[in-house]
C-alpha cells in the first residue's frame, strides 16, 4: 500500500468562522500549513461537473451501466490508474476539455479567499487536476509528499483540494500533518501513486482528516506534507480537483501553465470547443508573470 500508516488522528481544524478576518486567516495559514472550510462553493455548481465528469467515464466504459449515473459505481473488473495507459489518456483529454472543470478553479469565492490570504492579487496555476480514484487500487493511492517537489516556483503556492461529491470515510480522501510545512523541503525517494515520488514520515507523527462534503475545500501551502487515503468501497469511485494559487508578483515556474499529465503546451486543443472568444482561454497570457524555466 501506497498510503503511509495513520496512527495519531484528528480532525480538520475549521476555518470558516475566520473568513472575514484576514489577520486570524493569515495567522492559522502561517502556523498550521492548511484551512478548511465547510460549505465553502456552491454545491449545485460541484455537482453539476461530476455529473459532466461521469458522463465522460461512462462513454470510455469504466461505469456500471445499470447504476446511477451520479452515484459513480465502477464496472467490475474495472482497475483504471492514473496515467497508466492510451485509454487514460485519452479520458483525461476529455476531462482537460471540459471547460467547466477549469471554470470551478476560478470560483470568486476562492479567488477572494487566496487574496485575503496572499494580501495581493492571485495567479490561478492553469495546470488543473483530476484525481480519479478506483476502488480496488490502494497500492496505488498517493503516497506523502509535498507539493513543491513537483510545481517548484514559489513556496507560497497553495493547493485547493475539492471533493467533487460527498467523500465518506470508507471512500477515503485525503490527510495532512499540520505544521509539516515548517520542516522545509523533504528528500524524496521513488513510490508507487501519483507523483511516484514520496518522503518519509514518523511514526508519532499527528494527522488531520475527516469525511468531506459537496462544498467543502481543503487549502494547503506547498510545503505541506499530505497523502491521498485508500479508497476503500467495492465499487465506488472517488473524483477529487487539486487547483493551485499562488501571489501573482511571485515566480511561477513555466511547466505550471501547462496541461496536467501533458509533456508540452496542447491548450488548442482541449480550447477547441470553447467559444473562441472566451475569456477564460490563455488568461494567464494577458499577465506581467515572472515564469523560470523548470
Amino acid at each position: 500500500m501506497a498510503m503511509s500508516t495513520i496512527n495519531q488522528l484528528e480532525a480538520f481544524q475549521e476555518s470558516t468562522h475566520l473568513l472575514n478576518d484576514r489577520q486570524a486567516l493569515q495567522d492559522r495559514a502561517h502556523d498550521q500549513g492548511y484551512l478548511y472550510f465547510k460549505g465553502l462553493l456552491n454545491k449545485e455548481k460541484i455537482l453539476d461537473l461530476r455529473k459532466s465528469i461521469l458522463e465522460i467515464i461512462k462513454k470510455h466504459g469504466w461505469l456500471e451501466p445499470c447504476r446511477t449515473l451520479m452515484d459513480g459505481i465502477s464496472k467490475p473488473g474495472i482497475n483504471v490508474v492514473e496515467g497508466s495507459d492510451n485509454d487514460y489518456r485519452h479520458y483525461y483529454n476529455d476531462i482537460l476539455s471540459l471547460r467547466s472543470f477549469h471554470a470551478l478553479s476560478h470560483d470568486p469565492t476562492i479567488i477572494a479567499l487566496f487574496e485575503k490570504l496572499f494580501g495581493e492579487s492571485v495567479l490561478v496555476h492553469s495546470r488543473n487536476i483530476l484525481r480519479t480514484i478506483f476502488p480496488g487500487i490502494t497500492k496505488h493511492t498517493t503516497p506523502p509528499h509535498q507539493d513543491y517537489f513537483y510545481i517548484g516556483g514559489t513556496v507560497d503556492t497553495w493547493t485547493s483540494w475539492i471533493p467533487c461529491g460527498d467523500c465518506p470515510e470508507e471512500l477515503g480522501g485525503l490527510a495532512i500533518i499540520p505544521g509539516s510545512h515548517k520542516r522545509g523541503l523533504l528528500d524524496t525517494r521513488s513510490a508507487m501513486g501519483a507523483g511516484g515520488h514520496q518522503v518519509d514520515v514518523m511514526e508519532n507523527d499527528l494527522w488531520c482528516t475527516n469525511e468531506v462534503e459537496c462544498g467543502d475545500v481543503l487549502l494547503m501551502n506547498s510545503m505541506t506534507i499530505h497523502q491521498g487515503r485508500d479508497n476503500n468501497t467495492a465499487d465506488r469511485i472517488r473524483l477529487s480537483m487539486d487547483f493551485r494559487y499562488q501571489p501573482i508578483s511571485h515566480p511561477i515556474r513555466e511547466d505550471s501553465l501547462t496541461p496536467h499529465l501533458v509533456n508540452s503546451d496542447e491548450w488548442e486543443k482541449y480550447y477547441e470547443n470553447w467559444s473562441k472568444e472566451d475569456d477564460l482561454k490563455y488568461y494567464w497570457k494577458k499577465m506581467t508573470l515572472n515564469i523560470i524555466s523548470r
